[in-house]
This record gives C-alpha cells, structure tokens and sequence, in this order.
C-alpha cells in the first residue's frame, strides 16, 4: 500500500499569500496611475499617491518587525 506524506492545508515555499499579492497589485496599480501618460483626474493621482505612500510605510514597518525578530516591545521600566 502506498502511503501520502503530502501535508495538507499549508501554503507551498514559492507561493505567496494573498495579503502579498494584494498588496503588490496595488502596488503595481498605483505606480501606473502616477505615472501614466494621459491627464487624470488630480483626486485619483492623490489617491494613488496615498495608497504609494501607505504601501511604503507597511513594508517599513514590516521590514523592522522582521528586522527585529518580532517587534515586541522590550523596554524596562
């Protein structure tokens, strides 16, 4: 009898996770409305500029955590 040693419910290596990948399509979004070469509206230029700009400070941020081993806060008082 063959046995499965395939585990189930995690996600495979190379595969990214949806909040990755949603962030990086909104990434991607927002950089071609800023620099798109037609007029635009300028409220949907500030709005990608924004969502550019939360996308920067979320990867910051992560990138400390990670940086960090956790980002627990571990001061003495």
């Amino acid at each position: 009898m063959e046995e499965t040693t395939k585990t189930v419910g995690l996600p495979e290596a190379g595969r990214a996770t949806l909040y990755e990948r949603i962030k990086e399509t909104l990434a991607v979004a927002s950089q071609l409305v800023i620099a798109a070469p037609v007029k635009l509206p300028p409220r949907v230029v500030a709005v990608a500029r924004y969502v550019a700009l939360a996308l920067g400070v979320l990867e910051a941020v992560e990138g400390g955590v990670r940086k960090d081993g956790g980002g627990a806060d571990e001061s003495d008082d």
